[in-house]
């Protein structure tokens, strides 16, 4: 007898006639999520001009503690996918994300991603305990649900999809997705500001003081890459691919509204007004 989510000397499935085949449907998978982006995404860098290196210690320390409650979360839904998920290469590749997100990285000094948060975040004067008291706002707690319950009420396919599909962004079937649609010196720009090149230089700290999110574009290039491998290895019908393609649509956009909500709070706490999410 075989369980409904027993994974033992299950086959690779064979795509059905009327899916798109592999490649395609990586590439049509890649450009969905970016082009969500690229629509969704206010203008401008995630952090407002003009401010002094204090003003933007602020901002960005409070986009940390805001952030902490995704950062938190995210490993759990990736778990909550395994649960559902018959196939033990995808368990497996779920399993190592979730030790560099929850016990440590050998890339981060074996420091765990989200203890990396905690230490960026008190670099810019923003203390654990502040964060452990902060409550999350209406729409934080609403994008938060959301995500939760991807991975409860959909596939475990399209759940990965859309839990997964936020480190596909970081990949470099991604990347290559992105430059197709905007050019390649836009994607260029977008690298550099993402807590990248001269980021620390706008917060006045040294060099090498910023870790989390220069880590994790790194980190997800390879996670991401990874998930993508395997769901365009499972999608093997068109009605699971679409149901990834949904999946990817809705995560981004509901991305788009938590990091709108996080830019607001951050650029209230330091006392800047962000042009960027006015014109949005």
């Amino acid at each position: 007898m075989t369980m409904p989510y027993d994974g033992r000397s299950r086959p690779t499935p064979v795509y059905e006639p009327g899916a798109l085949p592999p490649q395609e449907f990586e590439n049509e998978f890649c450009e969905t999520l970016m082009r969500t982006v690229l629509e969704n995404a206010p203008p401008g860098s995630r952090m407002p001009d003009g401010m002094t290196p204090q003003q933007a210690r602020v901002h960005h320390g409070t986009y940390l503690k805001y952030m902490s409650f995704f950062a938190w979360k995210f490993p759990s839904w990736l778990m909550s996918v395994a649960s559902l998920c018959p196939y033990q290469d995808v368990r497996k590749e779920i399993i190592k994300d979730c030790v560099d997100e929850e016990v440590g990285d050998p890339d981060a000094g074996g420091r765990c991603h989200i203890d990396l948060l905690y230490d960026e975040a008190e670099v810019c004067g923003v203390t654990r305990q502040e964060i452990f008291e902060t409550e999350p706002t209406p729409v934080i707690l609403a994008c938060i649900n959301a995500w939760e319950n991807f991975t409860r009420t959909m596939s475990w396919l399209g759940g990965y999809a859309a839990i997964g599909g936020l480190e596909i962004t970081q990949s470099e079937a991604a990347f290559r997705a992105r430059e197709r649609i905007s050019g390649i010196e836009a994607t260029k720009k977008y690298t550099e500001e993402f807590g990248g090149i001269a980021f620390h230089e706008r917060l006045g700290l040294p060099d090498g003081s910023l870790k989390f999110l220069a880590l994790h574009l790194y980190k997800d290039r390879f996670h991401g890459g990874g998930e993508l491998t395997l769901l365009v290895k499972y999608a093997n019908t068109r009605s699971l691919q679409k149901e990834a393609l949904w999946a990817a649509r809705a995560t981004i956009q509901i991305l788009s509204m938590h990091l709108a909500e996080i830019r607001r709070l951050a650029s209230e706490a330091a006392g800047v007004t962000d042009l960027a999410l006015a014109k949005a």
